[in-house]
């Protein structure tokens, strides 16, 4: 099994074509080109010849010589279809470690890998540019990830059809969380991350479910491996279960409301599944800004609920989090949203593991 960062797989022409025409052109002595059509010709050249060095000679479209060439956004993803696809699998990680995947900005060459995979996993709604990206080539090598499980709402509550035996709403209803998510929805154009809170990871059950999900995917592009796939997606399952009853017993040993503040609201599902109660200095959106009227706010449950420690996030500008909680003498620490992969020594239990330590000790 391999996994890149970013790759382009063969691209749909033929390079010894393109090369001739752009020299045919440039050569003719009826016109010639202008300068502009002459650095553009330059470029298709170039874009040519690059293209074909990162392209595997033969492969059929979606497949090379390492197995199904998957494409994913978020390490999350990375993580699971590693796992269930093992040496099966090729996997291109299009996000870059330890910057926003929120951001995800597209290059020519990651439009065309995405199209030519064999499968991509999408979140719709996380991403803008893979939303587009797989809407200008076609969803037929798309999985939809967020189909295989209950998602949460953007203002971090379960969808009325939805049931959870965590009991996270009881926590996360809290009056002045419902109007910020408000002020948010009327405020903020850029990233629209529709209806749903993309971010799944934070849930290990979640997680399990959408393995399945892959595995039975990954089995209609590569019958022959179905039963690898199914075992793979069983022993992730069995892996993710003991975290979610380790996270739970420790979790459960803390009374009360169990608050932290986020530099925005990503924890969501970590919330919904412990009986946690997040409270985000920005909503499920990083780049919204805060208002004066939310951090005052924020200082007021921070007083209320004797917040100890106002979390940052590694992807994220640590400085509003850090402001705030010099201004009110509390501590500020990171948390890993888990978006990238910033340690090839911690893997996803890992972090989650991690995370749990330092909320815990928030509260202690």
């Amino acid at each position: 099994m391999t996994v890149r960062t970013s790759a382009a797989r063969q691209a749909p022409f033929d390079l010894r074509s393109t090369l001739r025409l752009v020299r045919m052109i440039v050569m003719s002595p009826i016109s010639r080109p202008s300068r502009r059509s002459l650095f553009t010709l330059t470029g298709l050249g170039a874009g040519a010849l690059a293209l074909a060095a990162c392209a595997d000679g033969g492969s059929a479209a979606g497949s090379s010589g390492d197995g199904i060439v998957v494409v994913t956004s978020n390490y999350p993803l990375t993580y699971l279809v590693t796992r269930v696809g093992g040496d099966r699998v090729e996997v291109t990680d299009l996000a870059t470690p330890g910057a926003d995947a929120h951001g995800l900005e597209l290059s020519v060459r990651q439009v065309l890998a995405v199209q030519e995979a064999g499968l991509v996993l999408q979140i719709p709604g996380y991403q803008a540019s893979l939303d587009d990206a797989i809407s200008s080539g076609g969803d037929d090598n798309v999985l939809d990830v967020s189909a295989a499980i209950d998602m949460l709402s953007g203002d971090g509550h379960a969808h009325e059809d939805e049931t959870s035996d965590s009991g996270g709403s009881e926590h996360g209803s809290h009056e002045h969380d419902d109007e910020h998510a408000a002020e948010e929805d009327e405020s903020h154009e850029g990233h629209d991350h529709g209806p749903n809170d993309p971010h799944l990871w934070h849930d290990p059950l979640r997680m399990a479910d959408i393995a399945d999900a892959i595995a039975a995917r990954l089995a209609e592009i590569e019958p022959d491996s179905a039963d690898a796939f199914t075992a793979a997606a069983g022993e992730v399952r069995t892996d993710l279960e003991e975290l979610d009853a380790e996270l739970s017993e420790q979790y459960a040993s803390v009374d009360g409301a169990r608050t932290f503040i986020t530099s925005h609201a990503a924890y969501a599902y970590l919330a919904d599944r412990y009986d946690l109660h997040q409270v985000g200095i920005a909503g499920v959106d990083p780049e919204t800004e805060p208002s004066p009227q939310r951090l005052l706010e924020l200082e007021q449950v921070i007083a209320d609920e004797g917040v100890t420690t106002i979390f940052f996030e590694t992807t994220a500008s640590p400085k509003v989090a850090q402001t705030l909680a010099e201004n009110v003498g509390v501590t500020s620490e990171e948390l890993d949203n888990l978006e990238t992969r910033l340690s090839e020594d911690a893997d996803y239990p890992a972090v989650m593991r991690e995370n749990s330590r330092k909320l815990l000790e928030s509260w202690a």
